[in-house]
């Protein structure tokens, strides 16, 4: 039977302005009513692997959201392409005014002001071109003052700063368009706002919260999830190692925090224990960026305990098979790591070979096989590692490279493909590879050039194809359904034997679209879902 619906069942990690991520501005409303929050999720990228790739236009990655006062329930949510910096309720119409923007690193200050109608949740975008708008302020009901950045770095010199305020009047604010503004001659340098305090808007969420006896804590970027045979559910995400769920409520077992985010699970195939990666994010000294080494904590999932904790000698990607043999590759891409260390470890944790397999970047080379049956890694020119990649396997416990097929199954297109998740399966169709990735373009994704596919195994033939507009997040399967979620917030249900569609869907909570970060089979037509904003959904197929 075909599935009609993935349907939510239970929300874990749930809880009041859970849609935001980090809180940067907030703002109430003069009647007391309704809370605009303007937030922002992690960009969607670990040090080894990247999933922000979307076909434009894309919404963004910053969230803003509407919560009724009296019981924080969300209204209305959508992104922005830039954090958001002030907000300011129309004092008479039921319309918001939004300034975001930033500065790009090297030239432009660029950025929106929006005008959210509360009553249907539209947004326009008010100005012509894109402006950083740091403050905004009502004068009345007609006058709309603004403190913008100046549209580039040369301006600097000629205004003597780089913040000029302005006015900008309408008869009737309810009826403006996209682009129909711009910002007026003589603008009028001023000294530079202050930057949104985070604190204070933290502590606004956690004050409105306890007042009507909730808890807020910030939670984001479920990277990894994985399924117990017990029914219990394990979790990776920001500020925490590794965490476990129960299998029949919501109730948090057991939680590790980390310093940094947990990454990547690896659980022992008897599931006493998993493996858990995490990652501090790179932090700027000496005029470069600096990634410190990955942690490895072996934890008794029926003690919740850490057994023991490795400081890997460098940033790692972990790589496993269904025996329990793993690996850690070197994941820095600088000239260090020039030919790419791999360490081979027996499933106890000893260490066997040691090898290499060329410079790893977490766009070309990341390659995550679920249920494989051997070490699999992506393997490109030894000159330009993200050129020409191969699917290679490595034999424990000597280290033997063996190369299997190219990335790329289509000699005509000659791409440049970058990696992805997947999985290996054994069906009627015969050993296969079914896995994720993207045709790299200079001017970006392109649509269509996101992809599902499937390769015989161990040749490479590809047997179907799936195209997207946007890159995929996670894949995993069930028996002759292969699942894959999309960082537009969709999730698509795939024939495993010859790729047709048998369902769509997009990802909604409460009737807000997330984006889904990682995906598991718990048992047949059964899901756990690992989102953006920190929840992990239990999910049941419905045929």
């Amino acid at each position: 039977m075909s599935p009609s619906e993935i349907r939510v069942d239970r929300v874990l990690g749930d809880g009041p302005f859970r849609e935001i991520g980090e809180p940067r501005v907030t703002a109430v409303s003069p009647d007391g009513r309704l809370i605009v929050v303007g937030g922002a999720l992690a960009h969607p990228q670990w040090h080894g692997r990247d999933v922000s790739a979307r076909s434009r236009p894309h919404p963004g990655w910053y969230p803003l959201a509407v919560y009724r006062a009296d019981d924080l329930t969300c209204r209305h949510h959508g992104t922005t392409r830039w954090r958001a910096n002030a907000i300011a309720f129309h004092p008479t119409l039921p319309l918001v005014a939004i300034g975001t923007g930033s500065y790009d690193g090297g030239w432009a200050y660029e950025g929106e002001l929006l005008l959210l109608d509360l009553t249907t949740g539209s947004v326009v975008s008010l100005l012509a071109y894109p402006r950083e708008v740091r403050r905004i302020r009502w004068h009345d009901p007609h006058r709309l003052d603004l403190v913008l950045a100046i549209p580039c770095d040369e301006d600097e010199k000629r205004f003597g700063g780089r913040s000029l305020a302005c006015s900008i009047s309408r008869d009737d604010w309810a009826t403006v368009g996209d682009g129909m503004l711009r910002p007026p001659y003589g603008e009028e340098p001023v000294p530079d706002p202050p930057s949104a305090d985070l604190a204070a808007a933290a502590a606004h969420l956690d004050r409105l919260a306890g007042e009507r006896g909730l808890a807020w804590a910030r939670r984001r970027t479920v990277w990894a999830v994985r399924g117990l045979a017990d029914g219990r559910i394990l979790a990776a995400l920001e500020a925490v190692g590794l965490e476990c769920w129960s299998g029949g409520s919501v109730e948090q077992l057991w939680r590790l925090p980390a310093e940094g985010t947990g990454c990547q699970i690896m659980v022992a195939p008897d599931e006493r224990a998993a493996l858990a990666l995490t990652q501090t994010p790179p932090r700027f000294q000496n005029r470069g960026w600096i990634t410190d080494p990955s942690v490895l904590r072996r934890v008794d999932l029926a003690a919740g305990e850490v057994r023991a904790t490795e400081t890997a000698a460098t940033p790692v990607v972990v790589t496993s098979r269904t025996d329990g043999w793993w690996a850690l590759r070197d994941s820095r891409h600088d000239s260090r790591a020039a030919r790419g260390k791999v360490l081979l470890r027996a499933p106890a944790g000893e260490s066997a070979a040691v090898l290499r397999l060329g410079r790893y970047d977490l766009f070309n080379q990341f390659l995550d096989i679920r249920y494989a049956p051997e070490l699999l890694f992506l393997q490109g020119r030894e000159d330009k590692p993200w050129r020409d990649k191969w699917v290679v396997a490595v034999d424990p416990p000597d280290g033997r490279v063996r190369r299997l097929f190219p990335l790329e199954w289509d000699a005509s297109r000659g791409g440049h493909l970058y990696g992805g998740a997947g999985a290996y399966v054994e069906d009627s169709s015969g050993p296969a590879l079914v896995h994720t990735g993207v045709v790299h373009d200079g001017a970006g994704l392109l649509p269509g050039n996101a992809f599902v596919v499937r390769r015989a195994y161990p040749g490479g033939a590809a047997q179907w194809a799936f195209t997207a507009d946007h890159q995929a997040t996670a894949l995993d399967v069930d028996h002759d359904l292969v699942y894959v979620a999309f960082n537009s917030g969709e999730l698509v249900v795939l024939d495993a034997h010859d790729g047709t569609v048998r369902l769509r869907q997009e990802l909604r909570l409460g009737g807000h679209c997330v984006v889904p970060l990682s995906l598991t089979r718990l048992a047949p037509g059964r899901l756990a879902i690992g989102t953006l904003d920190g929840r992990i959904l239990d999910c049941t197929v419905v045929t």
